[in-house]
């Protein structure tokens, strides 16, 4: 005879790997169809002329529409739910890479808003789902969804180059083929939508405007911010300055590709470290300091870039699962941890939109890639102060 609790109980297990997968698969499309274009910048350049502010702003707008989108997720919740919410994101990711590479001008804008806009929405929603789902395994979980979305970022730019000398098509089939996974993540989460419709959310409790006056919400944003700055100015840039140092463009995707892929161990190492600490303080100086080696290396050594990038992609991945980690950590429960996710990606996407523009800016006006070198090494600096504070053991109500 069954035991009735048994048979529960593995269906709760199936379940809760299913969602844990299509958890999984959402983070694969959330840096993939923004790094890609790094490697492919100086193509699409040429094949639209734009001038190098319009370049820097075509890297920036992805940031500036995290910003502006974030805070609109908690109230998009409210509405249709969590997980209709992630569905419509992953299907705004995929039609936007497909208007992104008709080779339209009018295309190449629209789909980088959409693209960005899906991500923003799917940037803050899966941390809440994260603490809702799988309270007792939160930092795991984020460490997994982390390691996904850097690995993915990391095939996207190691791939995007090689992808472009296939065919006729170039650049757009490097930047268009990211609508696929966008699909298979879209139809892998529609039974879980299904699911849930029946499901009806509970409201969110008073009070939880409130982290916009918290002094530990702002010092996680700003945490946030920098790593932010850095990472995807890096991320933007980092071909053209190695052209300038004679690299070429497929070694240059090869070094950021060796960049993210490390960020994947360090995802997984910190998510780890973050359940053994008594809080994030440590953490957070060490992944700092490991930005300002690398950016320092890049700066006064640009022969050894492979070398400092990895210090920088250390850095970045042990900051990523930090900051989303303290997402959950400072809040009580789901719904102000959506409210503090929506406020750390509107600051920290809002204030890091200004590194890839400002580095665009910089290096047109001085035909140099020291400013705007010595202007991530700043970032980086100012990131150990807060990233500090912002692990201290604190509530965003305290």
């Amino acid at each position: 005879m069954s035991n009735p609790s048994s048979a529960v109980r593995v269906e709760k297990s199936v379940f809760a790997s299913s969602l844990l997968f299509g958890i999984l698969l959402i983070a694969a499309n959330l840096r993939a169809p923004i790094t890609s274009v790094g490697p492919v910048l100086a193509q699409v350049q040429g094949y639209f002329n734009l001038s190098p502010t319009a370049a820097g702003l075509l890297n920036a707008l992805p940031l500036l529409i995290f910003a502006g989108a974030s805070p609109l997720a908690p109230w998009l919740t409210r509405r249709v739910g969590l997980e209709q919410a992630l569905l419509g994101a992953m299907v705004m990711v995929a039609v936007g890479c497909l208007a992104r590479s008709t080779g339209l001008y009018s295309g190449l804008w629209l789909g980088t808003l959409l693209i960005a806009g899906g991500i923003a929405i799917a940037n803050v929603l899966v941390v809440p789902l994260v603490k809702r789902d799988f309270p007792g395994h939160t930092a795991l979980c984020v460490g997994l969804y982390a390691a996904t979305m850097a690995l993915m970022a990391a095939l996207a730019s190691g791939l995007a180059a090689p992808l472009s000398t296939l065919s006729a098509y170039a650049w757009q089939l490097s930047l268009g083929i990211w609508c696929v996974l966008a699909l298979i993540a879209a139809a892998c989460w529609w039974p879980h939508v299904k699911g849930a419709r029946s499901v009806v959310a509970a409201p969110a409790p008073a009070g939880h405007s409130t982290v916009w006056r918290s002094g530990i919400a702002w010092q996680v944003s700003m945490f946030m911010a920098l790593q932010t700055v850095t990472f995807y100015t890096l991320i933007d840039w980092f071909p053209a300055m190695a052209a300038s140092s004679g690299i070429g463009a497929t070694e240059a995707g090869g070094y950021l590709f060796a960049y993210q892929a490390v960020a994947v161990v360090a995802n997984l190492a910190t998510s780890v470290a973050i359940k053994r600490l008594r809080d994030q303080r440590l953490l957070g100086f060490l992944c700092s300091m490991a930005i300002v080696i690398g950016v320092l290396g890049l700066l006064e050594a640009p022969a050894m870039s492979l070398v400092w990038l990895l210090f920088a992609g250390v850095g970045a991945g042990m900051s990523m699962v930090t900051c989303l980690s303290l997402f959950g950590l400072r809040a009580r429960d789901h719904h102000q941890a959506s409210s503090l996710s929506a406020m750390g990606q509107c600051v920290g996407y809002g204030l890091g939109a200004s590194g890839p523009f400002l580095a665009g800016w910089l290096h047109g006006l001085t035909a140099s890639w020291q400013p705007p070198l010595v202007v991530l090494l700043v970032a980086a600096c100012l990131q150990v102060v807060f990233a500090v504070l912002a692990g201290r053991k604190r509530y965003v109500d305290q």
